[in-house]
């Protein structure tokens, strides 16, 4: 076996389906699906969230909130214990996928390569906050460690639902 082999064998760790790709040009949830989305240098083109920098409280920093992804399995899981009804794009997600579980395994620097080509860096977990509280008083506690992940992108592109995407190690290629 070649070394390249090997390694991509080591790297590789699932791989799942993308269900949605959502933005909204102003803050808030939900985003609001699309038939596709563009990954530019730094984030979803007109999503509120892409950008070099990003502000809070006054303080600007590097993003390393440019893209979010949610997996659908949190999404069916609240939906039956809570009888709530949240859409593709209701965490305030870019990409919705399902087949890599609730996403809380994965850690900072292990990448999502989509089939379309586009890579993403994952920077860590997104914690829930207020705004979930739309959909059920409970939807923050309840998603806490399972709001999904926050990433920066490494290859830009397009992605659509359908498209494949795979987790592999940040040390990979």
């Amino acid at each position: 076996m070649t070394e390249a082999l090997e390694q991509r064998n080591k790297a590789a760790i699932e791989a799942g389906t993308v269900v949605a790709v959502c933005m909204r040009e102003d803050g808030g949830v939900p985003k609001h699906p699309q038939d596709e989305i563009t990954i530019g240098q730094y984030g979803v083109e007109g999503d509120h969230h892409a950008g070099a920098t990003r502000t809070r409280r006054g303080e600007t920093m590097p993003n390393r909130r440019q893209v979010s992804l949610v997996a659908k399995e949190v999404f069916d899981d609240l939906n039956r214990e809570l009888g709530s009804d949240i859409p593709p794009g209701g965490f305030g997600e870019n990409i919705l996928v399902e087949g890599l579980g609730d996403l809380s395994s994965l850690k900072e620097g292990e990448l999502l390569r989509f089939s379309s080509g586009v890579e993403l860096e994952v920077t860590g977990q997104n914690d829930p906050c207020a705004n979930l509280m739309v959909y059920h008083n409970q939807v923050p506690k309840r998603a806490y460690g399972r709001r999904g992940v926050l990433a920066v992108v490494k290859a830009t592109g397009r992605v659509k639902p359908g498209d494949q995407v795979s987790v592999e190690n940040g040390t990979a290629g």
